[in-house]
Order: C-alpha cells, then sequence, then structure tokens
C-alpha cells in the first residue's frame, strides 16, 4: 500500500481485518511528504482518537470530525 502510494502509482482500496496495520501504512507517506491532505474514515469513536493522538505525537497535524466536533 504504501509504495503505490509514494509512486503514485493509482488508488488504493485497502480491506484487513483488525489488527494488521493498515494505518501505518497510510501514515507513512505523511512524514515524507509536508503538503499533502489525507482523509481517512474510521467507524470506531476510540480508534480515531487513538491514531489523532498517535499522529500527533509523531508531528503530523492531525484532527477527527465526528458528531461530537462537528458544531
Amino acid at each position: 500500500v504504501a509504495e503505490v502510494f509514494l509512486k503514485k502509482a493509482g488508488g488504493i482500496i485497502c480491506i484487513a481485518g483488525t489488527g494488521m496495520g493498515k494505518m501505518l501504512a497510510f501514515w507513512s507517506p505523511l512524514t515524507l511528504m509536508d503538503t499533502n491532505i489525507q482523509i481517512v474514515v474510521m467507524p470506531l469513536n476510540q480508534l480515531r482518537h487513538q491514531s489523532v493522538s498517535f499522529l500527533v505525537q509523531a508531528g503530523i497535524k492531525s484532527i477527527s470530525i465526528s458528531a461530537e466536533t462537528v458544531s
């Protein structure tokens, strides 16, 4: 997934089970490119909050948009 993303070889659809490291494939390129925006849809609030926290700690600007944050 990360290789296709970095080579800009096309669109990506990634379907894998819980705990298979899917998010790392999307996050890794963000550390190498400073002008990209990436939208990731997550159905679980807890996972979304953990992801934002992890990305912020890694120095990647991140926000979570949900029913809780929309005003």
